[in-house]
């Protein structure tokens, strides 16, 4: 099964992308982790892209599209679970292209949206997070850790504050400009009727569970490996 897969930014990219690629059997093929490699290989794409974000320029479609190119020839492996890509209405106009060039159509393109109930919560919890002083990569938030000491990073000890606009306005109007960004591309890919739209409430295992559910039904194609439930 070949998917492209669109989650809501509050969570982590293990989550619940991993689970559904395993679940699937393919290769999860994440943007940023190709960018990456490019970069710290040195690749010609790398050079050439850590060039234009040195300058402080945004990448092009050209060379964001290349490093998906790269991938996906002379894969071994025909399905996969892209995601991060593409990130305009441009760039699924390339993904378009390339994989006709590849012969390798998309299945499904997996939109896990969060139902406004599941916003407000993500909104509270992120409102309530703080961040070390010593290490911004130190977060933690009452949901889901245990401080040792109030106010003091479990890590390095440094101190824990809130930052500016982890408020909930601000962060609200993220998911606002969140949706507005993707709902160009998927109503691109609404119209090849490729589009399958899954609550993304609940656990990761749970969100995995029923967007696998929901794909084996849209997307009734063979898949090349056993999938689990």
């Amino acid at each position: 099964m070949r998917v492209v897969l669109f989650q809501p930014p509050v969570f982590r990219r293990e989550a619940p992308a991993a689970l559904l690629a395993e679940a699937l059997a393919v290769p999860r093929i994440s943007f940023g982790d190709l960018m990456r490699t490019h970069l710290s290989w040195g690749t010609e794409l790398g050079i050439r892209a850590a060039e234009i974000m040195n300058s402080g320029r945004l990448l092009p479609d050209e060379i964001i599209t290349a490093v998906v190119r790269d991938r996906l020839h002379g894969a071994a492996q025909p399905d996969f679970l892209i995601v991060g890509y593409p990130n305009s209405a441009a760039q699924a106009l390339a993904l378009d292209q390339l994989l006709r060039e590849l012969g390798k159509p998309l299945d499904s393109v997996l939109h896990l949206r969060l139902p406004e109930g599941e916003v407000e919560r993500h909104v509270r919890r992120l409102a309530a997070r703080r961040v070390c002083r010593d290490d911004r990569t130190h977060r933690f938030e009452p949901e889901v850790d245990q401080l040792l000491v109030d106010g003091v990073c479990n890590v390095c000890g440094g101190e824990l504050y809130q930052r500016g606009d982890d408020n909930e306005n601000s962060i609200r109007g993220k998911f606002r400009s969140h949706d507005a960004w993707l709902e160009p591309i998927t109503q691109h890919y609404a119209r090849q009727d490729l589009l399958v739209t899954v609550d993304a409430a609940g656990t990761s295992d749970e969100i995995a569970r029923r967007a696998l559910n929901t794909l084996r039904v849209h997307s009734p194609r063979p898949r090349s490996g056993p999938a689990t439930s």
